[in-house]
């Protein structure tokens, strides 16, 4: 699959990493690509014709400029992995402010609750790392499952995009274990069930 990745930094380089690594095209999306030094770089407009799953790889805090730069995504699955530094509201999550720059894509939470590290390597010993994924679009939601497979982690379909406020709660227990507890970085959720 043709994966369009807006950005390098971090999350967009551990997730396009893990996905070529899987076997996935990736390409990435940049403000200036003449000034890139390799040739997977494509301006933003061009990465996001030519991939076939779209993935924001920049802070939130970029995401509604590199957005409107990148063009029309009418139809696109886009994947959020993005955090705002404070959660909207109680009942809403920044990815539906995300999804309302975007109206006609098929917007997808994936990736958030973990960090680059985990993307990278999402497997801990015989176990592999959660991620939630949510989204209205069910086939979209599937094809996002998919690739979250593909790059070893154990994805859990959430739902519709709503399910995303309930979800970024996690990223304070995270926070608590990776920095207050001492953990570090490469801590991550697994979901048990039976």
């Amino acid at each position: 699959m043709r994966i369009g990745i807006f950005g390098r930094g971090h999350v967009g380089a551990a997730l396009g990493h893990a996905l070529a690594r899987a076997g996935h095209g990736v390409r990435y999306g940049v403000r200036d690509p003449a000034t890139a030094e390799t040739e997977d770089v494509l301006s933003l407009p061009d990465a996001a014709r030519w991939g076939e799953v779209l993935i924001l790889g920049v802070p939130y805090g970029a995401v509604q400029e590199v957005l409107r730069a990148a063009g029309d995504l009418g139809g696109r699955i886009l994947v959020d992995p993005t955090n705002a530094p404070k959660p909207p509201t109680e009942d809403s999550s920044s990815v539906q402010i995300v999804a309302s720059f975007v109206p006609g894509a098929r917007v997808v939470r994936a990736f958030n609750t973990v960090p680059a590290e985990v993307m990278l390597n999402p497997r801990f010993g015989d176990s592999r790392a959660s991620t939630f994924v949510c989204g209205d679009d069910r086939l979209a939601r599937a094809t996002v499952l998919g690739l979250a497979r593909d790059i070893g982690f154990d994805p859990v379909d959430a739902g519709p995009l709503r399910s995303a406020c309930a979800i970024d709660r996690l990223l304070a227990v995270w926070r608590v274990l990776a920095v207050d507890a001492g953990l570090g970085r490469n801590v991550a959720f697994r979901v048990l069930h039976r």
